[in-house]
């Protein structure tokens, strides 16, 4: 009987549907990224305490919410990509730095939601607007590559029927078709922040 690659399994194509398991279930970043939004939440609800309102951008805290919220975005697009470039590197394994990169890219945006402070205008106002659209097309594409086998062997695809296989080819090709709109959309964001980044630290320092 042919062997089954974890990867056929992985996506589901031939278990029966009542064996898959909750997305939450077989994915702890989200558990780990939840931990980190509730950690984060309560330091920003502290701070809202004592000041009687939600910390300004400038503030001590927004600033720095701010920052690390944007380091974390910055080091989503990275690190991930730059491990798959690098197959001989040894510093974690490619399935350990996806699931960095999905944390990171929760916890991230939502952190630079705290330090816009609710206000939504101009720039920034553009920038969190595509800072949603990214993460909800990062969600999407998240489940679509679960759903794609990484690598299909000769004896696994000689045990999978045409409709396997057909499957298989519809999940690539939509994956395929995800990033050329999240790869475009993500580059657009990060051209927006920069933009806010340099434009906020011209008007707090130059311009005093």
């Amino acid at each position: 009987m042919p062997r089954q690659s974890p990867e056929l399994a992985e996506g589901s194509l031939t278990a029966p549907a009542g064996r898959s398991r909750k997305l939450f279930g077989r994915s702890p970043e989200f558990w780990y990224a939840l931990i980190a939004i509730v950690a984060v939440t309560a330091l920003y609800a502290f701070a809202y305490v004592q000041a009687s309102a939600l910390p300004r951008a400038s503030s001590l805290i927004g600033h720095g919410i701010g920052i690390v919220g944007f380091i974390l975005m910055l080091a989503t697009v990275t690190l991930y990509s730059l491990r798959k470039l690098r197959s001989d590197a040894r510093w974690g394994s490619t399935a350990v730095w996806l699931k960095s990169h999905m944390v990171m890219g929760l916890v991230g945006p939502y952190m630079v939601l705290l330090h816009s402070a609710m206000k939504f205008n101009g720039l920034a106002g553009l920038a969190m607007l595509l800072t949603v659209v990214v993460v909800i097309s990062g969600l999407v594409g998240r489940y679509i590559y679960t759903r794609v086998p990484r690598t299909i062997d000769d004896e696994a695809a000689a045990g999978a029927r045409d409709e396997d296989r057909e499957r298989i080819a519809r999940r690539r090709k939509a994956l395929a078709t995800w990033h050329t709109v999240h790869i475009p959309l993500t580059w657009a964001l990060f051209a927006a922040a920069f933009i806010h980044v340099f434009a906020a630290l011209y008007y707090a320092t130059l311009q005093r």
